[in-house]
């Protein structure tokens, strides 16, 4: 009787263990978090879109200029997944948009597929129908490669509000030392910045005189004089240009 016992709670465990290992996100499994603590959509109920990403830099600039932020990204290599697996992960974070690169880093092996399809039927009929031809039905399941790896990367963003200046910046280094300015790396499309002509690749040096030397330096002037004009100063291809920024 105990020796029942035991057999049947060790098969309820597998049972549970092997639930779980069964719905386990294999993109969740993986996700790494590239933003802040808490993170995550401005929507309520957000219902995010599942995209094929194509040029992973360039992609992100595109997506910054959109007025998205990077949340985080996922990566491994295995089988093929679905995209409505990566669609429940993004549900789950609450995040906005999933672009998917996914690419195949080993030969399809159909053509072996295809063979054991035929050695299937022609097993399943050897006893009935001796001697006879067999025609062969070719369904997706024989087709599907389970020998197939991929190799999966994915960037998870959030729609930002309305920005009140509208760039992404990062600070100026040289090999030397510090210099002084942040570099802007993309401008969010109809905002502020954009509208004054502030572009992608140009180095903020100063706001209403004062010297800007870090993102941090940046932000505080921008959230002191929201809802007034600024004087930017920022250099572009060796010259210095002066615009008048509305936030």
């Amino acid at each position: 009787m105990l020796k029942l016992i035991t057999s049947y709670f060790f098969l309820v465990l597998f049972a549970i263990s092997f639930s779980a290992v069964a719905e386990e996100n294999i993109f969740e499994k993986n996700y790494q978090t590239q933003s802040r603590k808490g993170f995550k959509s401005f929507l309520e109920n957000p219902q995010p879109k599942v995209m094929r990403g194509w040029e992973k830099e360039t992609d992100n600039i595109k997506m910054l200029e959109n007025g998205f932020d990077l949340m985080g990204t996922s990566g491994f290599v295995g089988q093929n997944v679905p995209p409505s697996v990566a669609f429940k992960h993004a549900q789950k974070i609450k995040a906005d948009m999933v672009l998917i690169y996914d690419r195949q880093i080993n030969e399809n092996t159909r053509a072996t597929k295809i063979q054991k399809a035929r050695e299937k039927a022609r097993a399943a009929n050897r006893i009935k129908k001796r001697g006879e031809i067999t025609e062969i039905t070719i369904t997706d399941e024989d087709l599907a490669d389970s020998n197939a790896k991929y190799d999966f990367y994915l960037t998870y963003w959030v729609k930002l509000p309305k920005p009140t200046f509208g760039t992404h910046f990062i600070k100026l280094i040289s090999d030397v030392d510090d210099i002084n300015g942040v570099q802007v790396i993309a401008v969010i499309k109809e905002s502020a910045a954009a509208i004054a002509g502030i572009k992608r690749g140009d180095n903020i040096i100063s706001v209403n005189g004062s010297e800007v030397n870090s993102p941090e330096d940046l932000i505080k002037i921008i959230q002191k004089n929201k809802g007034k004009s600024i004087n930017v100063a920022f250099e572009r291809g060796g010259q210095s240009i002066k615009v008048s920024v509305s936030l």
